[in-house]
């Protein structure tokens, strides 16, 4: 018999995501959503483990968990994981451990680490039937329907979950993949003609008909990828078209939005094949406000207020979720930060669309909190949706490229890194809670990894690096005791200045990065060696470094064949590392044009456009290459008819 699971959570549409995770896995998941309810399905049901959030209405977690253990018999011993959404403080850690719970965690636990708890901890082993044994060859898998958790809901949720894979969503004979990173839409991919990059340059008036179909032309007979004919015939320029395929990626993304129906599946640790890149450099709070504002029909607007008008709001309590960022209007801003659990919804918003639209997504994506239990409401007939429109024209802001967030991220880990908490918080060592607790929101909402998703991997780390340590210190610093411990420890210091000077090695690698990219944009090849170098020593398996050292190793010295082929082995590693990052597919592709390997050459510039559609040089090369192929069979026709 299958072990039974029991998720005692009051998010209902998260429970569907793990029922269908922990069923692939061959348990049984079963749920409650309030204290009284989780302690009557423990004596009626004998879970194996019990995983149990402890801000249950009626009955909370600690409540819970005291009830179990002063069962008797076995009961009493049932393994309990206890999740918080807000600030794990010692005296939780301490109740926790008293009342013998196997971990206390704190939300979002990533869908991984959450399975893997569950295997060490359950009391019996799930029996491996055929199908199960099947999914675990192949990978796990995330199964549901979009009229049981709607699209918003699903990219939260997969976003707290960590989850990297393929996301594809059915709704009748459209089809539909995202590709996720971490829980980011990094990808996506559709069957819907009218999404096609020709259909969509003429609908929105870039393009005449006629020019697409020459383009099309063509493609079948082997000229190239479709922007770049276009390029090559002149009807649309490198930035236009760069700009045309962002915003084609993103309407297949967002037009999901307008879904209630469709069968959604994600594979974990799958790869998507011929996607188009997002370039949204934006949390998925962010991408989730973007698509119920202007894409979410009125229909779904209005039975989601149905349903939770009369429902109390309250900021979040989880860090991870708190410190995204979003992009609200200062009157949204100043409503939002009003809000204190003392008002409904409908109190709030009243009869603005536009505010209904924002506090729904910001519901979705956990930066408000709801109370109470939601008002049974009448579903929306499927028909009622399928003639929806986009609620407005859509007025997204770029996103700042990545060579201003590094510079921000490692001015600001310069800054902090080996200090005091009270010097990273910037507070004095006698600050109040409130001080405390204003100086942490201000750094926290600069740090969230969410806001590096599209940078390197290094650049990530860094960035939650830096997030850990500023939360661990504001933990700290708000607990008496745990401050006083801090201050005690801070004399003796040999471990945190240990840290600390690691930690310095790594922000001095990205500045040395950083100043050899300076020393490179102006031909100062040797100087940008020197930065390169130092850089790749500090961080040995950064792709990006790699790839630049490799590239101004070959520029000092450009005629030697022995320094040709050391190149090229150094850049081979770097994209081995960064198989993610357009610069060591580009620097690749010039080496390959340098020992006259144009096959190769044109591949790595197509894979540098591929993984980012505005990669003007890569562009440029391909456009090259296209017009000396033109050229050539020119000349052999000349010859030919002589």
């Amino acid at each position: 018999m299958a072990a039974t699971i029991l998720c005692a959570d009051v998010d209902r549409q998260l429970f569907k995501i793990l029922e269908k995770a922990l069923g692939d896995e061959g348990y049984r998941a079963i749920a409650a959503h309030d204290g009284d309810q989780a302690l009557e399905t423990v004596r009626a049901e004998c879970p194996s483990i019990v995983l149990l959030d402890l801000t249950l209405p009626r009955r909370d977690g600690f409540e819970v968990l005291a009830a179990i253990r002063s069962l008797e018999g076995e009961l009493g011993d049932t393994p309990v994981l206890l999740t918080s959404g807000s600030r794990i403080t010692p005296q939780y850690e301490e109740r926790s451990h008293a009342l013998g719970a196997q971990a206390l965690l704190a939300k979002p636990v990533p869908l991984d680490e959450l399975l893997a708890r569950v295997k060490e901890h359950v009391k019996a082993s799930p029996p491996i039937h055929k199908r199960a044994a099947k999914r675990r060859r192949e990978g796990p898998r995330v199964e549901g329907d979009l009229s049981e958790i709607g699209f918003a809901h699903l990219l939260h949720h997969l976003h707290g979950l960590r989850a990297t894979g393929v996301l594809m969503i059915n709704s009748g004979k459209k089809k539909k993949a995202i590709q996720l990173k971490e829980g980011h839409p990094v990808a996506v991919k559709s069957n819907l003609v009218g999404e096609c990059l020709g259909n969509y340059l003429v609908r929105t008036g870039k393009l005449s008909k006629e020019a697409v179909a020459e383009s099309l032309a063509r493609m079948q007979k082997g000229e190239g990828l479709q922007g770049q004919i276009l390029v090559a015939m002149d009807v649309i320029t490198e930035d236009e078209i760069t700009a045309a395929l962002r915003e084609q990626a993103e309407s297949k993304l967002y037009e999901m939005f307008g879904w209630r129906r469709g069968a959604f599946k994600l594979e974990i640790g799958s790869r998507l094949k011929r996607g188009n890149t997002l370039a949204l450099e934006t949390s998925p709070a962010n991408i989730i406000l973007e698509g119920v504002r202007n894409w979410t029909p009125l229909s779904r607007v209005e039975t989601f207020f149905a349903a939770n008008g009369q429902r109390p709001v309250g900021r979040a309590q989880s860090p991870f979720y708190r410190f995204q960022d979003v992009d609200l209007e200062p009157e949204e801003q100043a409503l939002i930060e009003s809000v204190d659990g003392s008002r409904t919804l409908l109190q709030i918003c009243g009869e603005d669309e536009g505010m209904r639209r924002t506090f729904q997504a910001l519901v979705a994506a956990e930066l408000l909190e709801l109370s109470g239990e939601p008002q049974a409401v009448e579903a929306v007939p499927p028909t009622a949706e399928a003639t929806s429109v986009p609620a407005a024209a859509r007025n997204g802001q770029p996103g700042r490229g990545e060579s201003r967030l590094r510079e921000e991220l490692a001015s600001l880990a310069e800054r902090l890194r080996g200090k005091s908490y009270f010097h990273m918080l910037d507070v004095e060592e006698d600050a109040a809670p409130h001080q405390i607790e204003s100086a942490y929101e201000r750094i926290a909402r600069k740090t969230h990894p969410d806001r590096f998703v599209n940078a390197s991997d290094t650049v990530r780390q860094m960035a939650a690096e830096v997030f850990e340590m500023v939360s661990e210190a504001h933990a700290t610093l708000l607990d008496p005791q745990r401050r006083l411990d801090y201050m005690a420890q801070r004399k003796r210091g040999e471990r945190q200045a240990a840290q600390a000077r690691s930690d310095q090695q790594a922000v001095s690698a990205e500045v040395d990065f950083q100043q050899g990219e300076m020393m490179l944009r102006q031909r100062d090849y040797e100087r940008a060696l020197g930065h390169f170098a130092r850089a790749r020593e500090a961080r040995p398996r950064d792709g990006e470094y790699l790839a630049h050292y490799a590239w101004c190793f070959y520029l000092c010295n450009p005629d030697n064949a022995t320094v040709v082929q050391e190149a090229l082995a150094h850049m081979k590693r770097a994209v081995k590392l960064a198989r993610d990052q357009e610069k060591p597919y580009l620097f690749l592709g010039r080496l390959c044009k340098v020992v006259g390997d144009g096959r190769g050459a044109e591949a790595m510039f197509t894979r540098a456009v591929q993984i980012k559609p505005d990669c003007v040089e890569a562009m440029r090369e391909l456009r090259l290459i296209n017009m000396r192929k033109d050229k050539g069979r020119g000349l052999i026709g000349r010859l030919l008819r002589r």
